[in-house]
């Protein structure tokens, strides 16, 4: 198992010794949410039919306390708003509906083609 990274490289607060799963969600502003480890017992990892029903419980079961954690900081988190987004998050118009209620200018697509369903056909860099 040489491909094996020390937890203590990755984050030096997991000091665990037994086998655990861990689930990370990376989010856009770059805070890393780890779940609580998920532990399973290390005999489990010695028979094949019994390692991969264990594996999947332990990684549904952390995944589950990931996303519980990071919907709660994420309604804490103060929302991005179309006003103080940066250009490429701001909404883009479809069609005419009028000036944004701030007053701020709407982005225009890039160059390109709408089709009939209303997505954008880009022109592969013909010009």
């Amino acid at each position: 198992m040489g491909n094996v990274i020390p937890w203590s490289q990755i984050h030096p607060s997991i000091k665990s010794e037994e086998p655990f799963v861990a689930v990370v969600i990376i989010d856009p502003k770059r805070e890393i949410c780890v779940s609580e480890m998920v532990p399973f017992e290390p005999e489990a990892l010695a028979n094949p039919d019994q390692a991969a029903p264990e594996l999947i419980a332990a990684a549904q079961a952390a995944a589950a306390r990931v996303a519980s954690g990071y919907r709660t900081r994420r309604k804490q988190a103060p929302t991005v708003t179309v006003s103080n987004a940066r250009p490429a998050l701001k909404r883009r118009s479809r069609g005419p509906t009028g000036p944004p209620p701030d007053g701020s200018e709407i982005l225009k697509p890039p160059a390109g083609r709408e089709n009939s369903s209303g997505l954008r056909v880009l022109t592969g860099g013909v010009r």
